[in-house]
C-alpha cells in the first residue's frame, strides 16, 4: 500500500467504523520510512517504541480522554500475556498495511503468528483467481498444513481439500488424448512447483502412504509404487522380487494404498483416468506375465490390473473345458465373486457400450448350467410315450435350446469386438448342443412319430391344445362371453418356445402384469404359410387347387389386407407392429375402437433367420424379438388400456453354429410333377410316397386341412437343400420346431394387485458391530428373500463414512440367491480403513449401504470406532 492508500483506508477506520484509537502493527518495518509522509486530521500519531507504556496509558485515559491516536509500532503485534496495552487494544482496532497481515484479516484467519507464512506464499496469493476460490475453503483456526492442503486443492481444482481428491485430479492432468504417458508434463504440477507447494505436496504424500524414495520423489515412481502396494495388499501370495522393490513397507500406512486406488476406482469422473494410467503401469511392470506364475487363488482379490481379469477368465474356462462338473460350484463361486469386482461393472469406454469382462463371465456361467444340465441327462433321453417327452420338452429341456441361444448371443459379442477367449468354449458347447443334444433329442422323439400308433397318425397330445384350434379354443368363447370383452393376439414369426419363456420372466417381474406360459402343438410341416393360417378364425383350410396356396372358407390370407378382411367377420382386425407402436396414445385408442379383437403380426427372428446372409445373426434377432414385445405389451395395457394380450407364433426354429455337411442332407428322389412345395425341411405334395429316409405325413392330420396333401420331413435334423441358409431351419418335426407357445399377460386389477408388486430382495447385517477395533474390518450380512420372479436381486456399495464422507474403500456385493436354504444365502464383505485418520472414541460413524444402480442410500449402521484399542494388547 502506498501512503495514500494508508491515509485513506485510516480515515475511513476512525470515521465509518468511529474508532478513537487504532494500532498499527508494521513487524517487517515495510512502512517505517513512509510514517513521517502520513498527516492525518485531529489524529495524534505516536511511536509506541518512542514512549513508556505507563505514560501513554495516563495520556489516552487521562490527559486527552478525546483525541484521536494512531499508535504505530515497528515490531509484530505481541502475545496476549505480554501486552500491557491489551485493555486498551480491546476497545481499538488493530491495522496492517503489510500484504500478509492483509491475507491474514480477509481469509478471516485467528492465528496471527502465520504472517510470516503467507508472506512464503505470496506468489500462490498474486492470483485473484486462486485467492477467492482459497477463500471458501479456509477456516478460521485453519494453520499451516491446513492451507497448503487446501492450496494444492485449488490448483487442482479438486471437488474437496482432502489428499485423495487432490491426487486424482492431477493424475487427471497427467492423461492427454486418452492415454498416460509419463514424458509428457503435467501443468498442474509444473504449476505446483512453481509456486512452492511441491515440498508440502510430498509432505502430505509421505505421512499418508509412507512414501519415501532413495532418488528425488517424483509421481511416476509413488504411481508405481502404490499401484504395486495395492496388488500386494490383495494378493494371497508373495510379490515376486521383480515388484517387491516397489512395495512401500510403512506398515502403519500400507492399506492405504488399497483405500486411495479403490476410491479412485470407484469415482464416477475419475474411472478411466485410473484406467489408462492401470494399463501403463502394467506394461511397464510386464504384469500380464507376472500373473502368470500365480495361482487363481491367490489372484481373486486383486483389482489393481485388467491383466488379472484376463488371467482369471482363462483359467475358469480351461477349468470348465477340462474338469467338468466337479469344478462347478468352485467356478461359479469364482465367477460371482469377480462379476461383484471392478472390471467386470465398470463402463469400458464410449466405443464399447457393455462391459465385456461381464459379458464373457455371463457366457462361462451360461456354459456351465448348460454342462450341468447335460450331465444330469448322462444316460440320454428316455421317455414311454410322446406326451410325456413333449411335456419333458416344456419342463426343463427347452433350457438347452435358451441356455445355448444365451451363451451364443455373449459369445458373438466379445468375437465381434475382437476378442478370442470363448472360441475353445464355443467348440465344447457346440459339441453338446449340436453333436449330444440335438442327436440324442431328434432320435428320441422321432420314435414317437411314426407307426400305427405314431403321433403323426393322430397329431394330438393330452391335455395339449392344437395350433390350428387357437382361435376357436382362445378367442371365441372370449368374445361370447361379453360384448365388452378385447383382445389383442400378437404372432410373432418364428417365436419359439424358450423364448417365450424369457418373456414370460420379464413380463411378470412387471408391476401389475401376469404372464401364463403353455404349450400348443403346432401344425406340421411348420411353416409360416401353415402356421399363420392356423391362427385365424375359420371353419376350413384348403389347399388351392394343386398349388401351395391356402384358403380359409375360401378366402386367401397371404397378405395383412386379406387377414384384415377375414378378421372383421369376428369384429376384428389386423395390423404390423411397427405401424402400431408407431402411433401416439390418442391415435392407437382411435385405431382400436371399432374392434374386439386385434391381430398384431411381428416380423423380427424370421426376417433375419431365414436368410443366408443373416442367419448367424439369429439369437441376436431373438433378443431384439424379447425386447420389442415386452414393449409392445407395455403399450398394449399402459397406452390403450388393453386387459389381456396372447402372444404365440407361427412355428419355431432350430439353429446350429455348426455349419452342415453333406451327411445333413437328405436326398429322395421324387419326380419334379409330384411336388408342389419343396423346402429345406419338407416337401409337400399330393401323392408323394413314403421314403426310408424321411418322415411321411398328411396336413389333414397335422394341420387339419380339408385338403389330402401328403408331405415329406427329413429325419433327425437333416435338411434336403441348403438353399437361403442352413444353419437356421423350420419346417419339421423337431419339438424346437412344433412346440408353439401361448403367452397369456393380463392385467392385475383389484385384490390381485398387490401380488403382482415387484420388490428386491431384503439385505439385513448379522450380529452387532458395535466397535471397530483393527484396520480390515469383515461385515456378514443375510439376504432375507430368495430371488424369484417377484423378488429382484440387489446390487449394494458398501463402505465405512463419516457421514458421507468415505473412510474405507468401497466395495460392491450382488445378493442373487434363489436358494430356498438362509446358509446360501449368507454374504460377507472386508473393508479396509484410511490410516492416518483421527477417530473420536465417542463419536458414531457409520458402515453405510448404497444401491448400486443410482446411490441412494438404503441403510447405515451406526459404530465406534477405536483402532488404538487393538494396539494396546
Amino acid at each position: 500500500m502506498n501512503p495514500t492508500d494508508i491515509k485513506n483506508t485510516l480515515n475511513a477506520i476512525f470515521k465509518e467504523k468511529k474508532k478513537r484509537i487504532i494500532f498499527w502493527y508494521d513487524g517487517e518495518k515495510e512502512f517505517e520510512d513512509t510514517l513521517p509522509e502520513i498527516h492525518l486530521d485531529e489524529v495524534k500519531i505516536v511511536r509506541l517504541d518512542a514512549i513508556s507504556t505507563l505514560a501513554l496509558k495516563i495520556e489516552i485515559e487521562c490527559d486527552a480522554p478525546h483525541q484521536q491516536y494512531l499508535l504505530y509500532s515497528p515490531a509484530h503485534e505481541p502475545r496476549i500475556e505480554d501486552d500491557w496495552l491489551l485493555d486498551i487494544r480491546l476497545y481499538s482496532h488493530t491495522f496492517h498495511a503489510d500484504k500478509a497481515s492483509i491475507i491474514l484479516k480477509e481469509l478471516n484467519l485467528d492465528n496471527l503468528s502465520i504472517r510470516p507464512y503467507l508472506k512464503e506464499r505470496n506468489a500462490f496469493f498474486n492470483n485473484t483467481d486462486r485467492f477467492n476460490r482459497l477463500k471458501k475453503w479456509v477456516k478460521p483456526d485453519d494453520r499451516e498444513d491446513d492451507i497448503d492442503l487446501k492450496m494444492l486443492c485449488v490448483m487442482t481444482r479438486s471437488d474437496q481439500p482432502d489428499l485423495f481428491s487432490i491426487l486424482m485430479k492431477l493424475f487427471e492432468s497427467c492423461c492427454h488424448d486418452n492415454a498416460f504417458d509419463d514424458s509428457l508434463p503435467s501443468k498442474i504440477w509444473t504449476d505446483i512447483e512453481k509456486l512452492g507447494l511441491s515440498a508440502p505436496f510430498w509432505k502430505f504424500v509421505t505421512q499418508t502412504f509412507g512414501y519415501v524414495s532413495e532418488k528425488e520423489l517424483n509421481l511416476n515412481d509413488f504411481l508405481l509404487r502404490i499401484f504395486v502396494t495395492d496388488f500386494a495388499n490383495q494378493l494371497k501370495n508373495d510379490l515376486p522380487p521383480s515388484l517387491a522393490h516397489f512395495f512401500i513397507q510403512s506398515p502403519s500406512h500400507v492399506m492405504n494404498s488399497t483405500v486411495f486406488l479403490s476410491q479412485w476406482r470407484s469415482n464416477i469422473h475419475q474411472f478411466k483416468n485410473y484406467n489408462l494410467i492401470s494399463a501403463y503401469i502394467a506394461k511397464k511392470l510386464k504384469i500380464q506375465d507376472v500373473v502368470i506364475g500365480f495361482e487363481v487363488d491367490d489372484l481373486m482379490d486383486v483389482m489393481t490390473f485388467v491383466a488379472v481379469e484376463r488371467r482369471i477368465i482363462s483359467y475358469l474356462r480351461d477349468q470348465i473345458i477340462s474338469h467338468g462338473s466337479t469344478q462347478f460350484d468352485a467356478i461359479l463361486e469364482a465367477i460371482k465373486t469377480r462379476l461383484d469386482g471392478y472390471w467386470a461393472t465398470v463402463s469400458m469406454d464410449e466405443q464399447t457400450p457393455i462391459n465385456l469382462y461381464r459379458t464373457v463371465y455371463s457366457a462361462l456361467e451360461t456354459a456351465i448350467l448348460l454342462f450341468t444340465l447335460r450331465y444330469k441327462y448322462d444316460d440320454g433321453f428316455s421317455y414311454p410315450n410322446a406326451e410325456v417327452m413333449f411335456k419333458a420338452y416344456t419342463k426343463e429341456l427347452f433350457r438347452f435350446d435358451q441356455l445355448y441361444r444365451r451363451f451364443s448371443e455373449n459369445a458373438d459379442r466379445a468375437e465381434n469386438a475382437g476378442w478370442d477367449v470363448l472360441k475353445s468354449l464355443r467348440q465344447t458347447v457346440e459339441d453338446c448342443y449340436s453333436g449330444w443334444f440335438m442327436d440324442q433329442l431328434s432320435l428320441k422323439w422321432g420314435d414317437f412319430l411314426e407307426g400305427d400308433h405314431g403321433l403323426l397318425k393322430k397329431w394330438k397330445l393330452p391335455y395339449i391344445s392344437n395350433q390350428y384350434d387357437f382361435f376357436s379354443r382362445n378367442i371365441q368363447p372370449v368374445l361370447k362371453e361379453s360384448s365388452r370383452n378385447r383382445l389383442f393376439v400378437i404372432i410373432s414369426d418364428a417365436f419359439r418356445y424358450e423364448a417365450a419363456d424369457e418373456l414370460a420372466g420379464i413380463i411378470n417381474g412387471k408391476y401389475r402384469m401376469k404372464a401364463e406360459l403353455e404349450p400348443m402343438l403346432g401344425v406340421l410341416p411348420s411353416y409360416t404359410a401353415l402356421g399363420m393360417a392356423a391362427l385365424l378364425p375359420y371353419k376350413k383350410i384348403a389347399f388351392k387347387d394343386k398349388s401351395d396356396h391356402l384358403l380359409l372358407d375360401g378366402k386367401a390370407l397371404s397378405s395383412l389386407d386379406y387377414r384384415t378382411e377375414i378378421l372383421s367377420q369376428h369384429h376384428g382386425t389386423a395390423i404390423k407392429a411397427d405401424d402400431l407402436t408407431a402411433m401416439n396414445k390418442e391415435q392407437g385408442r382411435e385405431f382400436i375402437k371399432p374392434h374386439r379383437v386385434i391381430y398384431i403380426y411381428h416380423d423380427q427372428i424370421d426376417a433375419v433367420g431365414d436368410k443366408a446372409v443373416s442367419e448367424n445373426h439369429t439369437f441376436g434377432a431373438v433378443r431384439k424379438a424379447i425386447d420389442d414385445l415386452a414393449a409392445l405389451i407395455n403399450y398394449i395395457i399402459n397406452s390403450l388400456n388393453g386387459n389381456k394380450v396372447l402372444i404365440t407364433s407361427d412355428h419355431g426354429f432350430i439353429y446350429q453354429d455348426k455349419p452342415p455337411t453333406p451327411i445333413d442332407k437328405s436326398v429322395l428322389d421324387i419326380a419334379d410333377n409330384e411336388v408342389i412345395k419343396k423346402h429345406k425341411r419338407f416337401i409337400l405334395g399330393q401323392h408323394l410316397d413314403k421314403s426310408a429316409k424321411a418322415f411321411w405325413g398328411n396336413t389333414k392330420i397335422t394341420a387339419n386341412t380339408d385338403t389330402d396333401m401328403a408331405f415329406l420331413i427329413p429325419r433327425g435334423t437333416n435338411r434336403f437343400n441348403f438353399v437361403g441358409g442352413a444353419q437356421f431351419y423350420h419346417g419339421g418335426a423337431l419339438l424346437q420346431e412344433i412346440v408353439v407357445p401361448l403367452l397369456t399377460v393380463t392385467q392385475m386389477k383389484g385384490k390381485h394387485l398387490e401380488k403382482s408388486e415387484i420388490n428386491h430382495v431384503g439385505i439385513s447385517l448379522i450380529g452387532t458391530y458395535k466397535k471397530i477395533v483393527t484396520n480390515i474390518s469383515r461385515f456378514e450380512f443375510i439376504q432375507t428373500d430368495a430371488v424369484s420372479e417377484r423378488y429382484k436381486a440387489k446390487t449394494l456399495k458398501i463402505s465405512l463414512r463419516d457421514g458421507n464422507d468415505l473412510m474405507s474403500d468401497e466395495k460392491l456385493l450382488t445378493f442373487d440367491s434363489a436358494s430356498s436354504s438362509i446358509e446360501d444365502r449368507k454374504k460377507s464383505v472386508s473393508l479396509t480403513l484410511k490410516t492416518g485418520q483421527k477417530f473420536d472414541t465417542k463419536k458414531e460413524y457409520d458402515l453405510v449401504l448404497r444401491n448400486a444402480e443410482d446411490d441412494t442410500e438404503y441403510d447405515r449402521f451406526p459404530l465406534m470406532i477405536d483402532i488404538a484399542f487393538a494396539s494396546d494388547f
